[in-house]
Formats: structure tokens, C-alpha cells, sequence
């Protein structure tokens, strides 16, 4: 069963806690070989239901992928207790100083010496258009942006 719920629902704000809880997002990109390209992802800063945001290389093949087709969906799930959320949108590769900052922790610094002035340091920046929880009880609620 599908329910349409609003922004400010109660399925939408266990979906932000469950975003926030997973240290892992599963990021989905449209691969240069035709096939889905699927991989693990540390988010560095949740912006409600509206943005989510990574860090990565500058020539990794995400970014090469994102630059020709930003369409993108991140899958994220608590295995404790069987709830999932898996968001629709775009991502932009940012290379800007005030995005490199805004995401910078120094848990990166292990990839990124130079800090947020890496200069191979890239931002991802997902925009969420739409989602769906799923609950303990398999039960879907949807919401868009």
C-alpha cells in the first residue's frame, strides 16, 4: 500500500533520522556502460529531505558519469530494524571553496591533505526530488519535494 504524505509527515521525519543514522549511503549513478553504477558513500551533511552531500576525487568515474548525467538515487536502509529509504534526483559536482568548506570535517583529511583547499577535492551535492520509506511493516510512504 502507497500513501502520498507531505513534507512535514511523520514517515518523512523517520526518514531524515534514518538518513542521518546511516553511515553509509548506497549512491546509484547512470554508467558510462549502460548499466547502473552502485556504490558506498560517507554522507557529509543532511539538509532535511532536500540535500544531501559527499565528497570525492576529482577524476573518480562518479564524477566523470554525474558531469554527462546527473540523475541519481541514493538507497539507504537500518538492518536492525528492516527500514529503508531510497531518494530520487540530481547531483551537481561542485568545486567551490564555500562547498568544500560547508562539508569539511577533518575525518577527510586522509584523502584530502591540503584540507578544503584540495584542489582535487570535489562536492556532490544531491537534490532530492522525490523518496520513499518503507517501514518495519513493509508499508511505503512517498514524498516529493
Amino acid at each position: 500500500m502507497k500513501k502520498s504524505v507531505d513534507g512535514r509527515s511523520e514517515a518523512v521525519e523517520k526518514a531524515l533520522k534514518l538518513l542521518g543514522a546511516a553511515k553509509t549511503h548506497y549512491l546509484a549513478t547512470n554508467g558510462s556502460h549502460g548499466h547502473p553504477n552502485l556504490r558506498a558513500m560517507a554522507p557529509l551533511k543532511i539538509d532535511g529531505v532536500k540535500s544531501v552531500w559527499f565528497a570525492t576525487y576529482e577524476g573518480s568515474s562518479k564524477v566523470q558519469e554525474l558531469l554527462k548525467d546527473g540523475n541519481a538515487v541514493i538507497y539507504a536502509e537500518a538492518s536492525r530494524d528492516a527500514t529503508e529509504c531510497r531518494l530520487w534526483g540530481n547531483i551537481e559536482v561542485l568545486s567551490d571553496d564555500a562547498s568544500k568548506k560547508y562539508v569539511w570535517s577533518e575525518e577527510l583529511r586522509d584523502h584530502f591533505p591540503d584540507g578544503a583547499d584540495s584542489p582535487e577535492m570535489r562536492v556532490l551535492r544531491f537534490d532530492v526530488s522525490n523518496g520513499i520509506y518503507i517501514d518495519k511493516n513493509r508499508e511505503i510512504f512517498e514524498f516529493k519535494n
